[in-house]
């Protein structure tokens, strides 16, 4: 399979169209790539894949029942032993203008990336011996850790602000005590983790030479706020709503892989 690079006609309508933006632009420009370039499993986009017709048709095509079929279909065609690679072509769309949109969009996504990790995880020694130990990990840092990064990030960033306001309010609490040295790397990973996120948003900005909204890049904190909102929302359906339930305990019965 060949993913194309996908991006947004409309970045600079809205401050949630260049979020948007920056976010495709991190995961297509820097992403996708470095999986591609390391041979690990790619999570495909919606659109701009490039398939032969009989290879699809073997690997069973898409799964009719999981709300983000093509992530699904990229580990499955890990799987059978296929490699998926990127192209430096992109593909336009339209981004949601809307926060009630938005909203429900990405909890469809991230309830389809459960999907996609429960049905791929029911035999997790099967998958290790088919995709090996790194695939593996991709799958749970790049569908699992991406649900429950965005479902907990409240959480880690309210205890975060917190240490570090004790910190500025009572240095001296900190000074010297070796037994607080877990509160020091716990605000040096929290200020690490997000200097890593906005300066590889920026350079996949400059990559795409998307100037122009690069000042979004420090309100990203916010964005990420409205992405666990969703995280919740998509957990809530996956686990009180019977249909995606039950498809996803017993879907793709018809998925049995092959030998390579």
């Amino acid at each position: 399979c060949l993913q194309a690079e996908l991006s947004y006609y409309n970045a600079n309508e809205n401050w949630l169209t260049r979020q948007f933006t920056i976010e495709y632009a991190t995961l297509f420009k820097l992403v996708l790539p470095a999986l591609a370039a390391n041979k690990l499993p790619l999570p495909l986009g919606g659109t701009s894949n490039h398939f032969r017709k009989q290879l699809l048709q073997d690997v069973g095509g898409w799964d009719p029942h999981n709300v983000t079929e093509d992530a699904d279909l990229g580990f499955r065609l890990a799987r059978l032993g296929y490699q998926t690679d990127v192209l430096q072509s992109t593909t336009f769309e339209e981004a949601n203008t809307k926060l009630g949109n938005w909203l429900h969009q990405r909890a469809r996504w991230f309830k389809g990336f459960l999907q996609t990790w429960l049905v791929h995880m029911r035999d997790p020694l099967r998958l290790i011996d088919e995709i090996g130990l790194s695939g593996f990990l991709t799958l749970q840092a790049a569908v699992l850790g991406v649900v429950f990064s965005a479902a907990f990030y409240p959480i880690f960033l309210i205890n975060s602000l917190y240490k570090i306001g004790v910190t500025l309010v009572w240095p001296d609490t900190f000074a010297g005590n070796w037994a607080l040295l877990p509160e020091a790397l716990y605000i040096g990973l929290f200020i690490a983790g997000y200097s890593v996120m906005i300066f590889s948003a920026a350079e996949a900005l400059r990559r795409k030479r998307l100037h122009s909204i690069s000042s979004a890049l420090w309100s990203m904190p916010i964005y990420w706020l409205l992405a666990s909102v969703a995280a919740w929302l998509a957990i809530w359906q996956l686990i009180f709503n019977p249909f995606h339930w039950n498809k996803t305990r017993h879907g793709l019965s018809r998925f049995v892989v092959r030998p390579r």
